[in-house]
């Protein structure tokens, strides 16, 4: 009974990963696209305590090449270092940049989408692009999404953490690389499952309709994938993956695991309460834990034969994901990695699905959730 029901949620998980492949083959070649003429664009980002990496995303900003209107606008979220300091330094010298605090607001929504909601209230165009404070953009990535809209009202960017020699970041490239590469197949099988508030760009329209936050104000995260999935159950929205290299962002490398795997329950927490907004992605998510957990088990069982079938097909099917998804979104492709990830990985899925039940219970960048 217990090898039957294992077997089962791995072949659910197995039919994804082919769901995933062929949402990859899917993928065209990038073509430049003509871009009407717009009036101009919003970017905002939340800060909270980030005076360690702010600099690098305003300088970022200010480097910009878009021949439209530009504004950045930088939302300190209550915090208690040299934030506020470095953001004004910028307002003083460049009027593309604004200044908003949420000290002392009124507003429903709680811990970041309150300064998201913030944000855009302030903002002056149509269209909306959002990264993090702990991100790197290229000179044309406003380019690189804005290229997107003639099609499509709510954009998916790629991010990447870039690895550097410690294991860590190795896993931490190849974790996220795999997370991308679904969320842009999916996208291309118009069944677009997930997202990252690190580089995803959509207008007030699609904001307004769905009532912004509101229906999911009390989350700890949800303002990307849960958010873009209340926003696909609209069918005003209309959401592709922007597959312009200009358009990727690098989001920070965790060198610590602690700080990592903290990162990531905050994360995991959106996974539990998908089944409320996507049933059948919910339904991915589950035999993904599922599935790894039925792997180790069988490694503890002594169940030796079985276990070397599981980790040959499972293999076979995350790495032709990996290097053909890599290939198509024009990103090198590192071997060795990817077996430390494979392995490591097992584990890990098995960890995040035990501790996304105690999300709420990790605190953020000094405030307690």
């Amino acid at each position: 009974m217990f090898i039957d029901a294992g077997l089962s949620f791995f072949i659910i998980y197995i039919l994804s990963l082919l769901f995933f492949l062929i949402g990859i083959l899917k993928i065209p070649k990038y073509r430049e696209i003509k871009l009407n003429k717009i009036e101009g664009v919003s970017v905002i980002v939340c800060v909270r305590n980030g005076q360690d990496s702010l600099t690098f995303i305003l300088e970022d900003l200010k480097n910009q090449n878009f021949k439209y209107d530009l504004e950045f606008i930088i939302v300190d979220d209550e915090s208690n270092d040299n934030t506020e300091k470095i953001i004004k330094k910028y307002v003083n010298k460049d009027s593309r940049f604004k200044y908003l605090s949420t000290y002392n607001i009124q507003s429903k929504l709680r811990y970041k989408k309150r300064a998201i909601d913030f944000g855009i209230k302030h903002s002056s165009y149509d269209w909306m692009l959002f990264t993090d404070v702990d991100c790197r953009v290229k000179p044309n990535w406003v380019n690189g999404m804005i290229s997107n809209i003639n099609t499509s009202n709510y954009i998916i960017g790629f991010s990447e953490v870039k690895e550097n020699n410690t294991l860590i970041s190795k896993f931490q490239n190849i974790d996220f690389r795999m997370l991308m590469i679904s969320a842009c197949s999916s996208s291309f099988m118009n069944y677009p499952l997930a997202c990252s508030g690190q580089n995803q760009l959509y207008n007030k329209s699609v904001y307004k309709s769905v009532n912004g936050f509101e229906n999911i104000s009390n989350l700890l995260q949800g303002d990307d994938s849960i958010f873009m999935q209340i926003c696909k159950a609209s069918h005003s929205t209309k959401i592709s993956f922007s597959i312009d290299s200009d358009s990727y962002a690098t989001a920070k490398t965790h060198n610590s695991w602690i700080d990592f795997i903290k990162q990531r329950i905050r994360w995991a927490g959106d996974a539990n309460i998908m089944w409320k907004f996507n049933k059948l992605f919910f339904i991915v998510i589950l035999s993904t834990f599922i599935a790894n957990l039925f792997i180790l088990s069988l490694f503890f069982l002594n169940t030796y034969y079985l276990l070397i079938k599981l980790l040959f097909v499972k293999f076979i099917f995350e790495y032709l994901l990996y290097i053909l998804g890599s290939k198509k979104m024009s990103v090198y492709v590192n071997h060795i990695s990817f077996i430390f990830w494979f392995f490591i990985q097992i584990p890990y899925i098995v960890f995040m699905g035990i501790s996304s039940f105690f999300s709420s219970k990790i605190s953020w960048r000094g405030r307690q959730i």
